[in-house]
């Protein structure tokens, strides 16, 4: 009789056959018997079918279901190797995963706080706003904090491969669950989604240096139709690479950039910036204090403080011991920055 575990993929705790007890010695069967028991265990917590599990661990799905129904004839030794060595290698960087430290909660630092007050500005005025900052300030944290916080904002990644007018379109329609497959619609039902409602909406696009120049133009389009607030993200390229674009008329540069109602583009004190996320990873230590923010004046800013505190945290806790000096200038060198160090 079958012990059924009240799964949805499929797993049951399974009575071995008569010809799988005979076939194999009675020690590869009690190490099968345990090893089935934490496939399951471990099935059941994430989710994954019969055949999600043969695929990881390397395995015929037909041989991983005779092994996993108990029906196996073929060498047992040989499965229950993979499959235990499957699990180790599961345990092992789950245990890694738990140890990787957190990063602090959304800090609101200066340089956020000017972020957020022009999205907020944008979103109730349906305004066109570009925000050109160094990277590693906080541009994409602090967008995200706005969408978590505010209804009706969406945030958009551009990458070098959707940096067209249609590649863009796709992954809006993707990030805004716009269901249209018909291109010529796509603009249209785009709109729809982002239409003004009560108090705003807005569309983020981060990484928005990537863009081309038509591509812009076409948020523009957004902004005048459907009333809603677009902000661009991204380094200062974002705005001067439309000006630089010889292709264009300058009526038609001159129609985009008088369309951005504001540019936040000046960071405020990057030291106090730096030494409100310093505490908020709690270092009180003078000299890891001046390191920290050493660091935070090179290229990647803030973010240099976050990935280099990740690193030494990690390295402590394989020392058994709290983070100091030491740690921290052995993870920046080992971060390897080159020209950046």
């Amino acid at each position: 009789m079958k012990k059924t575990t009240g799964t949805s993929s499929g797993w049951e705790h399974p009575q071995p056959s008569a010809e799988f007890l005979a076939k194999h010695p009675a020690q590869d069967v009690e190490i099968w018997r345990a090893l089935i028991s934490r496939v399951i265990g471990v099935a059941t917590a994430n989710g994954w079918s019969k055949t999600a599990i043969a695929r990881r661990t390397d395995i015929a799905e037909g041989t991983f279901s005779q092994w996993a129904s108990g029906k196996y004839l073929g060498v047992l030794v040989n499965q229950n190797i993979q499959v235990s060595n499957w699990l180790a290698a599961l345990e092992e960087s789950s245990g890694l995963a738990s140890r990787v430290p957190v990063s602090p909660v959304f800090q609101q630092t200066l340089v956020a706080r000017e972020i957020l007050e022009t999205l907020a500005y944008a979103q109730v005025t349906a305004g066109f706003v570009a925000i050109t900052l160094d990277a590693g300030v906080g541009k994409t944290t602090a967008a995200r904090h706005f969408c978590q916080t505010r209804p009706h904002s969406y945030l958009a990644t551009i990458s070098p491969n959707t940096k067209t007018v249609h590649g863009m379109l796709v992954e809006l329609a993707a990030e805004l669950d716009v269901l249209e497959h018909n291109p010529a619609r796509l603009v249209r039902a785009i709109g729809r989604k982002l239409q003004r409602i009560g108090d705003g909406s807005i569309l983020i696009i981060d990484e928005a240096q990537n863009l081309v120049p038509e591509a812009i133009n076409q948020l523009r389009h957004f902004v005048d139709i459907n009333k809603c607030g677009v902000a661009l993200l991204g380094n200062e390229d974002t705005a001067s690479d439309f000006m630089k674009e010889r292709s264009r008329s300058v009526s038609s540069r001159a129609q985009v950039l008088s369309r951005f109602d504001k540019r936040l583009k000046r960071e405020p004190s990057r030291g106090d910036d730096a030494r409100t996320l310093i505490a908020a990873w709690d270092v009180q230590d003078d000299d890891m204090i001046r390191f920290l923010l050493g660091i935070a004046l090179k290229p990647g800013a803030l973010r240099q403080i976050d990935r280099t505190m990740k690193l030494a945290t990690m390295a402590a806790i394989g020392d058994g011991d709290e983070v100091t000096l030491k740690h921290l200038q052995m993870a920046w060198k080992n971060r390897d920055l080159g020209d950046i160090a």
